[in-house]
C-alpha cells in the first residue's frame, strides 16, 4: 500500500482562540502537518522559505486587505496553494479574492465534511469553489445594475454565453457538444475565442468571469 506524506498547511486566522480551535482540528487531520499559524497573510508573506507549506488556509476579515496579499504571494510563490476563507455575505470582497488567484473558497460556515474536501481538493492542484459561495456570488452578479454594467464590459454573443456557463460548470468538451448539439470542434472554437475575448489562459479564468457575469 502506497502512503503518501502529509499536506503541509500553514493556518491564518486574526482571531487567536479561533485559531488556536482551528489548528486543533487540523492537527488531528492525518493527512496534514500544520507547521504554522500566524495571524495575517502579511506574515506569511514575510517567511523566508514560502515553499514551506504546500497549503495555506486563511479565514479573510472585513477589514483587511486579503485580495492584494494573495496577489503579492502568487507572485512570489506560484506553486503556492490558498483556500480562503469568508463569510458569504462579503460579496464583493469575495469577487476580488477570486481575481486576485485564490485556489479555493470556502464559506466559514460549511460543515466538517465540506472543509475537508475543500482542503483535500486545493492540496490535490484543484480549484475549489464550494457551492454555497458560488450561488450567493451569483444572487450578488445577478443584480440588474450590476449584471448590465458586467456584460457590457463582456460583449459575448449568446451562443459564447452558454459556452461559458457550461465550462464553468465543470463540462467536458463532448458534454458540451452533445448539450448544445454542435460539434466537438465549434465547442473549441468557441473556447479559443472565449480566451480571447475575455484575456483568460484556461477555464478557471473563465469560471471568474462567469461568476462576475452572474451566469453561473
Amino acid at each position: 500500500m502506497i502512503t503518501h506524506p502529509p499536506v503541509t498547511v500553514q493556518l491564518v486566522h486574526p482571531h487567536p482562540l479561533e485559531r488556536e480551535a482551528v489548528a486543533c482540528w487540523l492537527s488531528g487531520q492525518s493527512y496534514l502537518e500544520l507547521i504554522g499559524k500566524c495571524d495575517s497573510l502579511d506574515k506569511i508573506d514575510g517567511l523566508k522559505c514560502l515553499s514551506d507549506p504546500e497549503v495555506v488556509i486563511a479565514f479573510a476579515c472585513k477589514n483587511d486587505n486579503t485580495a492584494c496579499q494573495i496577489h503579492d504571494l502568487k507572485r512570489r510563490c506560484p506553486p503556492l496553494k490558498i483556500l480562503i476563507a469568508i463569510d458569504t455575505a462579503c460579496a464583493v470582497k469575495v469577487r476580488g479574492i477570486l481575481y486576485a488567484g485564490a485556489d479555493g473558497l470556502i464559506d466559514v460556515y460549511e460543515e466538517i465534511q465540506e472543509w475537508e474536501w475543500a482542503i483535500r481538493s486545493v492540496a490535490a492542484g484543484k480549484i475549489y469553489y464550494g457551492q454555497e459561495m458560488m450561488r450567493h456570488l451569483a444572487g450578488y452578479f445577478q443584480t440588474p445594475e450590476i449584471k448590465e454594467a458586467c456584460i457590457a464590459s463582456h460583449p459575448l454573443s449568446k451562443r459564447e454565453l452558454e459556452v461559458l456557463r457550461l465550462v464553468a460548470s465543470e463540462y467536458s468538451t463532448n458534454r458540451i457538444a452533445d448539450k448544445l448539439f454542435i460539434s466537438s470542434k465549434t465547442v473549441e472554437s468557441h473556447r479559443r475565442n472565449l480566451f480571447q475575448k475575455l484575456g483568460v489562459k484556461n477555464s478557471v479564468g473563465l469560471t471568474k468571469v462567469a461568476v462576475g457575469l452572474g451566469i453561473i
